[in-house]
C-alpha cells in the first residue's frame, strides 16, 4: 500500500511517555515520505478521551508506560469497540511475552532498536485492515453490494479473487495486473493453472488446516505463474464467503515478489532457478570444475546428461508462457524423482537441463535417460513437448564444461533415439 504526499495525512496516535522516542518515531516515518498528522499521549485516562471522541488510520504504542502498558492501551480500544491497527513500537520484550502480544491483537511488534521496519509496518497494518474490510462487506452481502464490492477492491494494489472450487468468479484489477491475465481468461483459467506446481502442496495443506479447524491461521506464501511464465510470490489470505447460497474462497493477495528476492542469499538458495527449483547454469559451471578435481584424484570418471525442450520459443507463442513453464516444471519435477543423492541437476538456458552424475560411466547415464524416458512418456500424456538428450562424459570429452556441452550437443538424440532433428520437425 502506497501513501503518498498527495493524499490527507495519516492519522496517528503515539502512546509514548518519552518526547525523544515520540519525536524519533514521527521522524522514521515521515522519512520514508508517509504524510502523518501524530499526536502524543502518555496517561490511561487522556489515552481513553481521545480514542472516545476521535478516529484515527493506526495506533503506535510503547509497551513500557509507568504505571500501565502497551497491552491495557490495546484492551481499552478494543472495549470501545474501535478496530483502528495497533503496533507495539517497544524495547526487548522476549519472544514469549512478543508472541502472547501478537496473540491477544496487536497487528505488528517493531523493536526501538530496529525502528527502520516501523513505515512498513504502517503501511502493511493498513492494508490489511483493508482487506478486511473487503472481505467483511463481501461476507455480508457480495451481490446485493457488488458495486460498492467492485468499487472498493479495484481501489487497493492487492489481488482480489473469488474462486467456486476451481474456478474463478471475480478478479479485481490488481490481480489481472499481477497475473498478466485479462478478467475474461482469469474467468476461464482454473485455479491450479495459475499456481505454481511447487505450491499446489501448500494450498492443499493450508485448505484442509482451515477444514480441521475454522479459526486456524492460514496466512501463507506461493508462489504463481503469471501469463508470460514469470514466477511471482504471493502472501495469501483466503476466507469464506456465498454466492447464491452456494460457497466460495475469497483470496486477498499481496505481491512479495521484490521482498522475496531481495532475501535471497546463498544460504537461502539463491543459486536455484526460481521456476523449476534446480541449480542455475552458474552453479552447475561450479559443481563441474568440483567434480572435474574429484575425478582426477580418484581416476574415476562422470558423466553429464543434457536434455533439451525442443521448440519451446514455438511453443510459447502457440500456446502460451504458461503452459511452457508448466512443462519445464513437470520435466524438473521428473528429473528430481530419477536422480540420485549425489546427482546435481539444474536448469542450464531457457530450453536446457544439464546433469552432472558423479562417478557415472556411459552406461549408467544411458539407464538414467531411459527411466526419464518412461517417467516422459507415463505423465506427459496428451502434452507434445519434443524432448531430446546427450550424453558426455569426463574426461574423455575433454576438460572444461564447454568441451563437454558442445559433445553432449553433437550427440542429441529425441527420447526414443531419432536424430534431434527429425524429432523435432515431427514433433
Amino acid at each position: 500500500m502506497n501513501v503518498t504526499a498527495t493524499q490527507a495525512p495519516l492519522r496517528v496516535l503515539i502512546v509514548e511517555d518519552s518526547p525523544e522516542d515520540f519525536d524519533l518515531c514521527v521522524r522514521t516515518v515521515e522519512k520514508a515520505k508517509l504524510n502523518i498528522s501524530a499526536v502524543q499521549v502518555a496517561s490511561r485516562e487522556s489515552f481513553h478521551d481521545l480514542v472516545a471522541t476521535n478516529t484515527y488510520d493506526v495506533i503506535l504504542s510503547d509497551y513500557n508506560l509507568g504505571s500501565w502498558n502497551g497491552m491495557e492501551t490495546l484492551g481499552i480500544l478494543r472495549q470501545q469497540g474501535r478496530d483502528t491497527p495497533f503496533i507495539l513500537v517497544t524495547g526487548a520484550l522476549g519472544e514469549e511475552k512478543a508472541a502472547q502480544c501478537i496473540r491477544e491483537g496487536a497487528a505488528d511488534l517493531v523493536l526501538k532498536t530496529r525502528l527502520s521496519a516501523l513505515p512498513a509496518a504502517v503501511c502493511r497494518a493498513l492494508s490489511d485492515k483493508i482487506l478486511r474490510e473487503i472481505k467483511e462487506r463481501a461476507e455480508a452481502s457480495l451481490k446485493e453490494n457488488e458495486r460498492k464490492f467492485r468499487v472498493l477492491a479495484d481501489s487497493i494494489a492487492s489481488a482480489v479473487l473469488i474462486y467456486q472450487g476451481t474456478q474463478c468468479r471475480y478478479a479485481n484489477r490488481a490481480a489481472q495486473t499481477l497475473t498478466g491475465y485479462s478478467g475474461e481468461e482469469l474467468l476461464s483459467l482454473s485455479s491450479w493453472d495459475l499456481i505454481h506446481p511447487d505450491s499446489h502442496s501448500v494450498v492443499i495443506e493450508h485448505g484442509l488446516a482451515r477444514l480441521r479447524d475454522k479459526e486456524a491461521a492460514v496466512r501463507y506464501e506461493m508462489k504463481i505463474l503469471t501469463k508470460q511464465g514469470e514466477v511471482r510470490f504471493w502472501d495469501v489470505m483466503p476466507g469464506k464467503i456465498e454466492i447464491e447460497s452456494e460457497p466460495a474462497g475469497l483470496i486477498t493477495a499481496l505481491d512479495v515478489t521484490d521482498r522475496k528476492l531481495a532475501e535471497v542469499t546463498p544460504e537461502r538458495g539463491g543459486y536455484h532457478d526460481p521456476l523449476t527449483g534446480l541449480l542455475t547454469g552458474a552453479q552447475v559451471q561450479i559443481v563441474f570444475r568440483e567434480e572435474a578435481k574429484r575425478s582426477e584424484r580418484t581416476g574415476r570418471s562422470f558423466a553429464l546428461l543434457l536434455l533439451k525442450l525442443e521448440a519451446l520459443r514455438q511453443n510459447n507463442q502457440e500456446l502460451g508462457f504458461a503452459e511452457g513453464s508448466r512443462v519445464l516444471c513437470k520435466l524438473a519435477n521428473i528429473i528430481g524423482g530419477v536422480c540420485r543423492t549425489s546427482d546435481r541437476a539444474s536448469r542450464y538456458t531457457e530450453d536446457e537441463f544439464v546433469l552432472i552424475l558423479p562417478e557415472t560411466p556411459l552406461a549408467g547415464a544411458r539407464r538414467l535417460m531411459q527411466r526419464i524416458g518412461e517417467r516422459l512418456k507415463n505423465e506427459l500424456r496428451g502434452l507434445p513437448p519434443a524432448i531430446s538428450a546427450g550424453i558426455a562424459v569426463f574426461p574423455q570429452d575433454g576438460p572444461t564444461i564447454e568441451h563437454a556441452l558442445r559433445s553432449a550437443r553433437r550427440t542429441l538424440r529425441g527420447m526414443d533415439g531419432r536424430p534431434t532433428k527429425e524429432f523435432a520437425h515431427s514433433a
